[in-house]
């Protein structure tokens, strides 16, 4: 997923591969993806709704917090 733009995720029911499709994931999960709470990108300032486009933008310029707690536990144990 770039942050530039929003792309297509291929997407495929097992067993029908011939038949797949190209389907966009929702901002929900690509949140799960990411390790993130439901809804963590949802609102933004006082409460405000944020639009899915800019909340595919910020999902794609994060990193995943799974990975982010295994460089910092790796970071912590060698110090």
């Amino acid at each position: 997923m770039l942050a530039g733009t929003v792309d297509y995720f291929s997407f495929w029911y097992e067993g029908e591969e011939k038949e797949g499709f190209i389907r966009q994931l929702i901002p929900l999960e690509y949140e799960r993806l990411m390790g993130l709470p439901e809804g963590w990108t949802a609102y933004g300032n006082k409460e405000k709704a944020i639009t899915d486009h800019a909340r595919y933008k910020s999902l794609g310029n994060s990193i995943a917090v799974p990975c982010a707690e295994y460089i910092m536990a790796s970071i912590a144990e060698t110090l």
